[in-house]
């Protein structure tokens, strides 16, 4: 391998080293960042760039700031994400794939701390970068849950991104984009983006419109004929209906949304869900269900399913205004994050629905020695006054190993803290 593949990434063991190779490059000697030293075929490893970004002190304090609260430093994540290279070449296929027009469905398993959320939020930032309409939804049994779709729906459309000439645009604004496509044979979309087209950009009554859309507010109120604020002609826009039988007339909404997101030249739909699992402390057996068959149809509407282009017994659907769960070609890539759930009936079933299922492996101690080292230049450039010796530094370092019990966030966020501490305890610092 050339110098600039000299660093690779195996879909187990991680990242590492390549030393040696034989038999005309078949078989590598790589060593981990946990340590090993092993001889494997090359087929297995993918070559990786590793970017060397140096952090300002704005930057550095960011980041420091978004691990005090153990949360994922959004605007700075591309300068503190290592030890994932696989995943993320595996996922940056995917959105390369997307571009040409192929959906996919990717699964991102990992126990409490591993970092799916830091992984997921990565990938956010990568895929708007890239130029695709990215949403985001964080799952949750009170606020989010499956088996209520227009929520699900009202998180998707709220965290919505792109960027469009070098500015960061939302759902507003890709319905005023959208309108200039005709479409005539979408039940939500054909009335709504009919309407925006003579909808006058300072009229103040639009906001009781666009709640309305977003999922914020109902139909009732904006046809309310009593309102001030009355949306004129919203008789013909269908309802957003907070049944959780709905599953079918969301997932038909988002994927009428990815097919004409591919239309006006901008890819395609990127679905990021996570805290999956979620779907599991449901204890009401019809709401359970409910919730799987809205996550089967978003996954199948990922995957193109012939079926679900027309009715589908198989599936479930409102008796109010049923649809089908796909519209026309979907250009829609799926990217769910769960813990391990094993044996729970129905779950499993739709689990081995996804192919593509990466399993986020825990740190060794080396690589979280390489992660501390990291994290302390980062406070350096930070606080640049800041000095703790060598057995102060490796103090710290055991301790955040073992209180932390391997849990990455949790091992970042007492690292933090302890500099803080000494930090504090030395005031010229």
């Amino acid at each position: 391998m050339n110098k600039k593949e000299d660093i690779v990434a195996h879909p187990v063991f991680g990242e590492g080293i390549v030393e040696a190779s034989r038999w005309e490059g078949l078989e590598l000697r790589v060593k981990f960042r946990s340590g090993l030293r092993l001889w494997l075929p090359a087929k297995w490893f993918k070559p990786i760039t590793v970017k060397q970004v140096k952090l300002d002190q704005i930057s550095s304090k960011r980041l420091l700031e978004a691990f005090r609260l153990g949360i994922v430093p959004h605007q700075d994540i591309e300068y503190f994400t290592f030890g994932r290279s696989y995943e993320v070449s595996e996922l940056e296929g995917a959105l390369k794939r997307l571009k040409q027009g192929k959906g996919d469905v990717y699964l991102v398993e990992g126990s409490y701390g591993s970092g799916k959320t830091h992984l997921l939020e990565y990938v956010h930032h990568l895929s708007v970068r890239y130029g695709f309409v990215t949403a985001y939804c964080e799952l949750s049994v009170q606020e989010a849950p499956l088996y209520r779709p227009k929520r699900v729906y009202r998180e998707l459309v709220h965290n919505l991104r792109y960027i469009r000439e070098s500015c960061e645009c939302r759902f507003r604004d890709l319905l005023r984009e959208l309108a200039r496509i005709k479409i005539s044979d979408h039940c939500f979309l054909t009335p709504v983006l009919r309407y925006l087209r003579n909808l006058e950009d300072d009229d103040s009554k639009n906001e009781v419109f666009w709640q309305w859309i977003e999922g914020e507010s109902t139909k009732e109120y904006a046809i309310d004929p009593l309102s001030p604020f009355r949306v004129r002609g919203g008789q013909k826009i269908p309802a957003l209906y907070d049944y959780s039988t709905a599953a079918d007339y969301y997932s038909y909404i988002l994927s009428g949304l990815s097919f004409l997101v591919n239309r006006i030249g901008l890819g395609g739909l990127v679905i990021i869900l996570d805290e999956v699992e979620t779907i599991t402390h449901i204890w009401n057996y019809s709401s359970y269900n409910r919730g799987l068959n809205f996550l089967e149809g978003l996954i199948q509407s990922a995957l193109d399913n012939e079926d679900l282009k027309k009715m589908d017994s198989r599936m479930l659907h409102n008796r109010v205004r049923p649809t089908p769960y796909i519209y026309k070609e979907p250009h829609i890539l799926l990217i769910l994050a769960s813990t391990p759930v094993h044996g729970l009936r129905g779950f499993e079933g739709v689990r081995e629905l996804v192919a593509k299922r990466t399993v986020l492996r825990k740190f060794s101690k080396p690589e979280l020695e390489l992660i501390y080292n990291n994290l302390h230049d980062v406070y350096i450039c930070a606080y640049p006054n800041f000095s703790i010796v060598m057995s102060q530094k490796e103090n710290i370092f055991n301790a955040a190993l073992k209180r932390s019990y391997g849990e990455l966030r949790e091992f970042i966020k007492f690292s933090v803290e302890a500099f803080d501490w000494f930090r504090f305890s030395r005031p010229n610092q």
